[in-house]
């Protein structure tokens, strides 16, 4: 079973912290900047006349311009333009293709004895958590605040 993506920084949280009381865990200030809504949801900057400048990567968890930084288009999206840069793209469909192939490995690791029954639900556990991690190498240039347009 997978895990919805708006749940994911919260469960990592909450695992950080599965020592701590629960009104402890609900008076910290980083579980209530998770929780609370984001002011800005926009994930797009556009200048005066309407064009995209700036889109908010959402492989990289960053600001990058198009001037500076590939974007695919996308019909379907109300920009034009894809949520993740290209190279963020093929990071992220590279990190789904060597999940889904180490998922159907441990099938063959359990009938060939080298994996115990009991010892798939961590596996599985493992490989999840290296499909959400995000490679930062050869990131674009960008930036966590919300560029100006110059």
């Amino acid at each position: 079973m997978s895990t919805k993506k708006v749940y994911l920084e919260m469960i990592a949280f909450l695992e950080s912290h599965k020592d701590s009381k629960i009104s402890d865990v609900l008076k910290m200030e980083e579980f209530k900047d998770i929780i609370v809504a984001k002011k800005n949801s926009n994930t797009i900057l556009k200048d005066e006349n309407g064009k995209v400048f700036a889109i908010f990567c959402w492989y990289h968890k960053q600001w990058e311009l198009l001037s500076e930084v590939e974007y695919g288009s996308k019909a379907s999206h109300h920009s034009g333009f894809n949520t993740m840069c290209k190279i963020g793209v093929n990071k992220w469909t590279k990190a789904q293709s060597v999940a889904k192939s180490e998922k159907s490995k441990l099938l063959d690791l359990v009938a060939s004895g080298e994996l115990d029954p009991k010892d798939i639900s961590s596996r599985l556990d493992e490989i999840e958590n290296q499909r959400n991690k995000v490679d930062m190498k050869d990131a674009p240039k960008g930036s966590k605040e919300e560029p100006k347009l110059k």
